[in-house]
């Protein structure tokens, strides 16, 4: 786990500002959802979504849609929109909103890379909390 830094820490805020995390199976499944969120594929450059969340700030001259915590929530929504479009409770419309549309959401094979990083992070926390209980 990432050491506390504070109560406004994020783990995806600490993953970006190269805070080191411990070396875990389980954290290495996080470091990969991180790195699919932010990175293009190659892991060279900022991704889609990234830009496309500096833009929206830049014309709205804030800084909240780039944020690391703000791009992994908007990447999960999409994740559980994908998984269960059932579930209106945390998800808004990564789809076909405006949002969506201007690329605040992952989009085409970018939100597929992710859903794989989410999965294969999830599946593993969920079989070690299983375990844990057992």
């Amino acid at each position: 786990m990432f050491p506390v830094l504070g109560s406004q820490s994020f783990a995806s805020a600490n993953w970006l500002t190269a805070t080191k995390m411990q070396p875990h199976p389980l954290n290495a499944l996080l470091d990969s959802c991180f790195k699919a969120i932010m990175l293009n594929p190659e892991g060279t450059a900022p991704s889609a979504l990234f830009s496309a969340s500096k833009l929206t700030d830049q014309a709205l001259n804030v800084v909240y849609y780039a944020k690391p915590e703000e791009l992994c929530a908007r990447a999960f929504e999409a994740f559980v929109e994908d998984e269960n479009p059932q579930s209106r409770f945390l998800v808004k419309g990564s789809r076909y909103s405006d949002e969506a549309k201007s690329g605040l959401y992952p989009q085409g094979e970018h939100r597929q890379y992710i859903n794989m990083a989410f999965k294969a992070n999830f599946s593993r926390l969920g079989a070690a909390l299983h375990r844990q209980r057992s």
